[in-house]
């Protein structure tokens, strides 16, 4: 990751490649279905996640479509804010998952998902998702490797000029 942010900062690749292709390796290194990165904007339980880009491991395509998904109640963010991470391992049972299980989850067939927040300046800038299509216990090596990555994020935020 902090070769492809040399490459972005010399101009060799953009910001939007370079996360392609960090979210092609998290799919590969967590072997899940599918992660995402979302730009998040709005009010805690108005929030509004918008994909920048993914990987479909089991479709072997990049995610580039625009989709928006709408927080209602809260509770995820309030997680994500809180700890940094949120996992679940039934996304059809989980009442703060509800409206994006109806709209996104389900129709995607996403069972079980770990999603790490990047931060600027203690405000929720973004997520990473990782999302897989069958029932799987997440390890805590592979949630460690998750908010690692977010982690690498939010310091490489913090170090970008402000516009």
């Amino acid at each position: 990751m902090r070769d492809l942010s040399l490459d972005v900062d010399l101009g060799r690749t953009t910001e939007l490649e370079a996360a392609t292709q960090v979210a092609r390796t998290i799919q590969q290194s967590l072997a899940c279905a599918r992660v995402n990165f979302w730009n998040v904007s709005g009010e805690v339980g108005q929030r509004v996640m918008s994909r920048v880009t993914g990987y479909d491991g089991r479709g072997q395509r990049v995610l580039a479509e625009p989709l928006d998904l709408h927080e209602t109640t809260g509770a995820f963010f309030k997680t994500l804010y809180d700890t940094g991470c949120y996992v679940c391992a039934d996304t059809s049972t989980d009442p703060a998952l509800r409206e994006i299980f109806r709209t996104y989850l389900q129709p995607t067939a996403g069972m079980t998902m770990i999603v790490a927040s990047f931060h600027v300046d203690d405000s929720v800038w973004g997520l990473i998702s990782c999302v897989h299509d069958t029932p799987r216990r997440w390890t805590a090596a592979e949630i460690t490797a998750l908010r690692k990555c977010a982690s690498e994020l939010s310091r490489r935020r913090a170090r970008a000029p402000r516009s």
